[in-house]
């Protein structure tokens, strides 16, 4: 990664990916990278039109399933250089999609694919999203997740660390099983989504991300919850925030949005309220998004080139996390439902953790404190803070 970008996971199908009138509002929504997903044909057709809106593209060829599904380390480096070369001329394209979700027994696959990208494309970075902590050890090959984690990191050698977790469940109607219908790995997927209140673990699973992230001196990146389906509720703007904004306070580098057109027809799933349906149609959530990506953009910006110097809760703690009991030139911050995430340049990201009220918060500090508005610090005038829900302000 070299900027913040904000993205997302599934977009247009490749009949709407090459039209214009599409492009313009993913650019409108503050999309700055863009998946591109299918054949060598269309991902060429839509390069040039993602250009004059100065979009950035991830591209996965679907040549790049064969590899994967192969096992065969030692023809991956020719097949990979076939595909780069097959892309000579587009100067629009900063990564490579490889795949989604892998269990540890294909690591060596992906780490053959990656040390071809590295030769035949330095430039650019490799995406490998890997699965959220809720997943069996089944599904993730290993005995837990941190062992899935740290095997990734050093059979692979990736670019960054991407996961996906989604925390919201509870919607009210939901459709069975069947098993006959489905593979294994979807089974599982849907088995682990089975659930119907918020599912524990958010902080938990974040938390391990960001000390392999540190660990490995990698950056990392949330793909968040957006698309109401399966057990998966509509979320407010206000969830949409909580979620965006425990990105930045933990150091993600770059934001995903799951998803931003609604997939097709599902009966388990049924997908609805994607930032746009089938057909290019905008929802509420076009709208939710589009303000958030306003809102963060500027803020995200700033942290990217900053690193996480630690994170702490403020008033309760879950799983994992540590409560905040002063750091720097922060002596007490009094009030409940907070989060706080610290940064190497002594700036600090105060989100509201509750995602229903607003929260209000007092800072006590040893010196004074500035608050980044429009792009710029500026003096606080008060140290007494309140963040509607799930909203968040950065202090330095």
């Amino acid at each position: 990664m070299n900027k913040f970008d904000i993205t997302y996971f599934h977009g247009p199908t490749p009949e709407y990916i090459v039209r214009p009138e599409v492009i313009a509002d993913i650019a409108a929504a503050g999309i700055t990278l863009v998946p591109l997903s299918a054949d060598a044909a269309t991902i060429k057709r839509a390069l040039p039109l993602l250009d004059k809106f100065g979009l950035k593209a991830v591209v996965h060829d679907e040549r790049m399933n064969g590899v994967y599904g192969s096992d065969d380390v030692a023809g991956a480096d020719a097949a990979m250089k076939s595909i780069v070369e097959d892309y000579a001329g587009f100067d629009n394209i900063v990564g490579w999609d490889l795949v989604d979700e892998p269990s540890a027994s294909k690591f060596p696959i992906l780490a053959a694919m990656v040390r071809a990208l590295r030769r035949y494309s330095p430039d650019c970075e490799t995406v490998i999203n890997l699965f959220p902590s809720y997943a069996s050890p089944e599904q993730l090959g290993t005995p837990d997740y941190r062992t899935h984690l740290e095997q990734f990191v050093n059979i692979v050698d990736p670019h960054y660390l991407s996961y996906d977790h989604y925390h919201f469940l509870g919607r009210e109607s939901r459709n069975a099983i069947d098993s006959a219908e489905i593979d294994e790995r979807e089974r599982l997927i849907r088995l682990a989504a089975e659930n119907t209140e918020d599912r524990a673990g958010f902080f938990e699973n974040i938390e391990d991300v960001r000390s392999v992230a540190a660990k490995y001196d990698l950056a990392a990146m949330l793909i968040v919850l957006l698309t109401e389906h399966g057990p998966y509720r509509n979320l407010t703007r206000a969830e949409l925030f909580w979620e965006v904004n425990m990105c930045l306070a933990y150091g993600m580098k770059r934001i995903s949005y799951f998803t931003y057109w609604e997939p097709g027809h599902d009966d388990f799933w049924r997908w609805t309220n994607a930032m746009c349906d089938t057909e290019g149609n905008k929802t509420r959530h076009y709208e939710d998004v589009s303000v958030i990506n306003r809102t963060i953009r500027a803020v995200g910006d700033y942290l990217f080139d900053k690193k996480s110097a630690a994170v702490f809760h403020i008033g309760s703690t879950e799983k994992g996390t540590r409560l905040f009991e002063g750091y720097a030139n922060i002596k007490s911050i009094k009030g409940d439902h907070g989060v706080l995430g610290c940064f190497s340049d002594g700036s600090f990201y105060l989100v509201n953790r509750d995602f229903q009220n607003a929260q209000t918060f007092v800072i006590n500090a040893d010196t004074p404190l500035n608050v980044f508005r429009d792009g710029a610090f500026a003096r606080l005038d008060s140290t007494l803070i309140t963040l509607p829900a799930g909203e968040a302000v950065l202090i330095k």
